[in-house]
């Protein structure tokens, strides 16, 4: 059963009545019910009494769970907002590096190709394989432009 609309119209100090009227009621069946007016209703009294009670106890209990649980998604929506700003520092961040690699991979590779295409023309008439080609080609391989240009590593 769901109570948590009954919660959200009652003020609370309206709860606290309930309980209080409980008490209060078999307090005075129990104590007073000596009294000839109030024997003769005693049974009802304690019956309205006791369900004052129980509903008081058991709105009580709902309301502070409701408490808690609004408490609980608070937390979370904090943490969630948290999250959310690392995660698009962390996105930002890869992108960066991406757009960096892509233009060092595209620079080496421009670079290996003009290297190429510049030993090339000293080569072709031959058809020769000197070393410096393949040195260039095992460099495209691994885009490793430092062994390019005198490096004789």
């Amino acid at each position: 059963m769901n109570v948590f609309w009954l919660i959200a119209l009652l003020p609370h100090f309206v709860i606290t009545l309930l309980i209080a009227a409980g008490v209060v009621g078999l307090l005075v069946a129990s104590f007073v019910g000596k009294v000839t007016f109030i024997k003769q209703y005693n049974l009802p009294i304690k019956i309205v009494s006791l369900v004052l009670l129980v509903c008081g106890i058991y709105l009580q209990g709902a309301a502070g769970y409701k408490a808690s649980t609004d408490k609980a998604v608070a937390d979370l929506q904090v943490k969630l907002a948290k999250a959310e700003a690392k995660s698009a520092k962390t996105n930002t961040e890869i992108v960066e590096k991406i757009v960096t690699d892509t233009r060092v991979i595209r620079e080496r590779g421009n670079t290996v190709t003009q290297y190429v295409d510049r030993e090339i023309v000293k080569y072709d008439e031959n058809c020769k394989l000197p070393v410096e080609v393949i040195r260039a080609h095992n460099a495209a391989a691994t885009l490793d432009t430092g062994k390019l240009d005198g490096d004789k590593k």
